[in-house]
């Protein structure tokens, strides 16, 4: 990631009520990618996460990253899953 890159990342992180790590500490930019890249809304009422109260915990299964999501306007619950790129195919009609 370019320095240049890096700086907008940061400029575009929403407020947030937890501090993020010191800068420089080996977790802070996973702590940075993970403000930017959570679940923002559910993804079956699209409400908004933060402001129902729901909570979207992060975990690693091999080489994908798995949000664990919980949505407190309608109460679903499920993983979200982010992939770089993906591949269908489409039947024939």
């Amino acid at each position: 990631m370019s320095p240049e890159q890096r700086k907008a990342d940061l400029a575009a992180l929403p407020p947030d009520p937890h501090r993020l790590p010191v800068k420089g500490s080996w977790f802070g930019p996973d702590a940075e990618r993970h403000l930017l890249d959570r679940p923002k809304f559910c993804p079956m009422c699209a409400v908004d996460l933060n402001q129902s109260g729901g909570i979207s915990t992060e975990y690693w299964a091999a080489d994908l990253r798995v949000f664990m999501t919980w949505c407190g306007g309608c109460g679903w619950f499920g993983e979200i899953v982010r992939f770089d790129m993906v591949t269908i195919t489409e039947e024939e009609h």
